[in-house]
């Protein structure tokens, strides 16, 4: 009953928090990436990721959340990347600072033992750990940016993880101390979503979207000792629980793959602003922020309903991945071919 009590808790100061912040106005003004015109308070990722580090110094302190150095490291991390994220929402510091301030904090998880485990590899070789070491930094360096990306509509990432986290639960079998961290995100950022989708009255900013990709592979690695194999053997190469609690995202993770692998094959910046993804096709083709969001949460929904057959190995994950690989496909057409909204009104028959 108590943690009922601190996950309504939750809710209630986000939403306070927030509307504070609203009325602050802590203003950005529009980037060329962003998709609103007008300067908007941007201060809402510093309200839930807050809230979420201090409810996890919390349960830290009154042992409902045991304290190890990965929690320890994560917690540094984060308060590091929110620092320098903050920053940079005021006043916009080179991609140099924010790439060194981003690969401290994948180092410090390291450093803590936070690493990505592989049932298949003998993982006591120096070599192999060495590594999984570096997988690691390298894949909290992509989620980090990835998630910083792909905000850029109203409640697109903010309900993309809330979806993500639901299904989570399911494969780390509702293991309470994680369980509770989960909900607990879960409830500050929908404290944020109150006034985020679909108004757009505050957003994230750097500081909440960074946050949240650190945030999403600490909560993978994290799910790694919780994710139960059933019947067969365990012969995937990394960790199922930490690649189940990223796999929901997928549709989103591939436009961020997929457009930068575009940028590079025609030699542009890969760090410059742009509005390449697929997210930005569909709003500029003139669907709304409301529209694209829900197409890519039914997206996340999706996979995560397929995540779950695969964990309770109703599906094989070759198979997963052929339904995904076709889904994909249908999307990427879907964006290529779909009308210009508006000009279909203009066009004599």
């Amino acid at each position: 009953m108590t943690s009922y009590y601190l996950l309504f808790s939750a809710l209630i100061a986000s939403v306070i928090f927030c509307s504070l912040m609203v009325r602050l106005n802590l203003s950005a003004s529009p980037t060329e990436r962003c998709s609103h015109n007008a300067p908007t308070p941007t201060a809402g990722g510093l309200v839930f990721a807050g809230l979420f580090l201090g409810y996890l110094a919390f349960y830290t302190s009154t042992n409902i959340i045991p304290f190890t150095p990965t929690v320890c490291y994560y917690f540094v991390a984060a308060c590091i990347l929110l620092i320098v994220s903050f920053y940079d929402d005021c006043k916009p510091l080179s991609y140099r600072v924010r790439l060194i301030t981003q690969l401290i904090c994948a180092l410090l998880i390291v450093t803590g033992g936070g690493i990505i485990e592989s049932p298949v590899i003998d993982i006591h070789s120096q070599s192999v750990q060495f590594f999984l070491k570096a997988l690691t930094i390298f894949t909290f360096l992509s989620l980090i940016n990835a998630t910083n990306f792909i905000d850029g509509l109203n409640g697109l990432l903010s309900l993309s993880v809330l979806i993500t986290l639901i299904f989570a639960g399911f494969w780390i079998n509702f293991y309470p101390p994680l369980t509770i961290l989960h909900y607990t995100l879960i409830a500050t950022i929908l404290g944020f979503s109150f006034f985020n989708f679909p108004k757009g009255r505050i957003f994230m900013g750097d500081t909440g979207s960074t946050f949240l990709g650190l945030t999403l592979g600490f909560l993978a690695l994290m799910a790694q000792p919780h994710c139960a194999v059933f019947t067969q053997p365990e012969t995937a190469l990394f960790n199922k629980g930490f690649v189940f609690t990223l796999l929901p995202m997928a549709f989103l993770w591939f436009d961020v793959v997929s457009t930068l692998c575009k940028r590079a094959v025609s030699g542009k910046r890969l760090t410059e602003a742009h509005r390449e993804h697929m997210i930005h096709i569909l709003f500029d083709k003139g669907y709304s922020h409301t529209f694209v969001t829900l197409l890519y949460a039914v997206c996340t929904t999706f996979m995560g309903y397929l995540t779950y057959q695969c964990h309770k190995e109703q599906i094989s994950f070759l198979v997963l991945l052929g339904i995904y690989v076709i889904a994909q496909t249908v999307l990427v057409l879907f964006v290529s071919h779909v009308p210009q909204r508006g000009k279909l009104k203009h066009t004599p028959l």
